[in-house]
């Protein structure tokens, strides 16, 4: 049993199981604020029990089981009461909008390369602040933030998918999946500036692995968006109709 309460599925199931109840509480609270930041606490207590367990990279695995409940409680959420999306989550809207003139325009990222590449480096920036400040708490809320927006887009989709399936499989864009690894990473990786202070001190193998690792994800993040958005808008496109996605529920 004591074996099995310190491997890394553990933690990995721990996180799936707060990233949903911490989704189902804040939902409920029917806040926009509230959403994200008990997601984020939930987060963070799985993020916090597997590095005192384990280690970084069980932290960040648990933050990956984290991401998954949230998207997938999301999405249920998101499907069955579609008019209380942009009242409760964040940037929604205007995220949903600026995905739907991609799809419908085929422009995308590869069209200015040089603002992509600052609004990454910008971003990238204030979650590391985020995370270095906060032990990656912050940083966990603001993953919940962006989590939260981009799952209101998917299930916009979804709902008006001309091809389920091939709406299922694109919805989610290569590049952010990727994005969303780095970022845990490098968030778990961060957390270790507060965590020595405090007297837990991670592997220090494991952290390098992980800024590396994170580091690599980063790059490879924006350079999947800059090669791969035109052809992926342009499939995903096709297989929604977009003038629903477009209008308003209910």
């Amino acid at each position: 049993m004591s074996r099995l309460l310190t491997s890394p599925l553990y933690f990995v199931v721990l996180g799936l199981l707060c990233g949903m109840f911490g989704t189902r509480l804040g939902w409920r609270s029917r806040n926009r604020m509230m959403l994200p930041l008990l997601q984020g606490l939930l987060g963070f207590l799985a993020f916090a029990a597997a590095w005192r367990g384990v280690g970084p990279i069980a932290a960040s695995l648990a933050i990956g089981g984290w991401a998954i409940g949230v998207t997938l409680f999301s999405l249920f959420r998101f499907a069955a009461e579609p008019e209380q999306v942009d009242l409760r989550v964040l940037h929604a809207r205007p995220y949903r909008e600026s995905m739907l003139e991609w799809l419908r325009t085929g422009k995308g990222p590869e069209a200015r390369p040089l603002r992509t590449v600052w609004q990454h480096v910008r971003e990238l920036a204030v979650y590391l602040a985020a995370a270095l400040l906060t032990a990656n708490l912050l940083a966990i809320v603001l993953g919940a933030i962006l989590l939260n927006a981009m799952n209101g887009y998917v299930a916009r989709l979804l709902g008006a998918a001309k091809q389920v399936w091939r709406v299922r499989l694109l919805a989610w864009n290569a590049w952010s999946v990727v994005r969303v690894a780095a970022y845990v990473m490098l968030g778990s990786a961060a957390a270790e500036l507060i965590a020595a202070r405090l007297g837990y001190s991670g592997d220090p193998r494991q952290v390098r692995i992980q800024a590396i690792a994170g580091a690599v994800g980063v790059v490879l993040d924006l350079l999947l968006e800059l090669i791969l958005s035109r052809p992926w808008g342009r499939a995903l496109g096709a297989a929604v109709d977009l003038d629903a996605a477009s209008r308003s529920p209910g």
